[in-house]
């Protein structure tokens, strides 16, 4: 009765605490509209750089034959670089064919090399550069579950020094913490953690789009919010995320919020019987769960979760 009552009593603090940040902040997301343009570093914080871009059109890579076009422009991931006296911490490396362009930026800021490279995650447009960097002598760490994708879809470049829930990189006399809190969008994201700037670059479990989850790579809808959950829990101000601006800590607190209420109305069409096939196109989608709203309708990652929302349905259904 007692362990009943304490999950009622979290439940209802969990949902008014919800209900004062959807007061707080907006509940649609002013996604950032892109414009095209080249790769560039921007500084975050003392040390602390971001490296962005290229901005293409229709997706990560730029228009591909035969292949979508939102008419958005698109970016991968977004890399960080702490600079330390001793050497570089490199964070992600986009694709081949960036990582040449990546160290040029780099020099820009700093002459010192690379003397690691941490993933965030395993996906293309953030890590499957690792094998031009590998080729350089550096050394890779990540969390066992992101080697263990790149080694399921024979992607070269896997990391070659891993851990099971957290790690730290000493180097130069500044910290650099890898930390797994849980599953999301893939079951590999890694939160690495500048303790001395408070600062964070979350991977793709935040970006200014709207969530995608990776079912393929063991991601979980309801799992990423509590893994969201869990980061909020870190002292940091100012997070760098997959991709996109630089955001605080409350924005990540709003786009939590934005999370839980899609959730929430994928439960209600699940509990209305709303057929899954009800959800199949982009329009139903938009409509069905008011992604308008959200501020989700026509991000940049929209087009890219849509493949997923079958599973997301299910997930959701055999939960109830």
């Amino acid at each position: 009765m007692r362990k009943s009552l304490a999950l009622a009593t979290l439940a209802t603090v969990a949902a008014l605490t919800a209900a004062v940040f959807s007061q707080q902040f907006p509940l649609r997301q002013n996604v950032e509209r892109l414009t095209l343009g080249p790769m560039r570093v921007e500084q975050v914080k003392d040390g602390l750089y971001v490296i962005r871009g290229p901005f293409l059109a229709c997706g990560t890579r730029g228009c591909r034959p035969n292949g979508p076009d939102d008419g958005l422009i698109h970016e991968p991931g977004d890399v960080a670089a702490r600079i330390t006296p001793a050497g570089v911490i490199l964070i992600d490396d986009k694709y081949p064919e960036n990582v040449a362009d990546v160290l040029d930026r780099l020099k820009s800021v700093t002459p010192l090399p690379v003397r690691y490279l941490l993933n965030s995650h395993h996906h293309g447009d953030h890590a499957s550069g690792n094998a031009n960097i590998r080729e350089m002598g550096i050394d890779i760490i990540a969390h066992k579950n992101i080697r263990a994708n790149f080694l399921r879809i024979k992607q070269p470049g896997e990391p070659n020094i891993v851990f099971a829930d957290e790690a730290a990189v000493h180097l130069g006399g500044v910290e650099v913490q890898l930390l797994y809190l849980g599953r999301g969008h893939t079951n590999g994201d890694t939160v690495i953690y500048f303790p001395d700037l408070k600062a964070v670059h979350a991977g793709d479990l935040i970006i200014d789009g709207m969530p995608v989850t990776d079912y393929a790579g063991g991601g979980s809808a309801l799992e990423f919010v509590k893994t969201i959950d869990k980061l909020l829990a870190i002292d940091f101000d100012t997070l760098i995320p997959g991709h996109g601006r630089v955001m605080t800590k409350d924005e990540v607190r709003a786009y939590k919020v934005r999370f839980e209420t899609m959730n929430e109305r994928m439960r209600d069409l699940v509990r209305r019987n709303v057929p899954k096939d009800q959800l199949q196109t982009l329009a139903q989608a938009r409509t069905q769960l008011g992604l308008a709203d959200l501020g989700w309708d026509n991000s940049v990652s929209t087009t890219a979760w849509l493949p997923s929302i079958g599973r997301y349905y299910d997930e959701i259904a055999a939960a109830r």
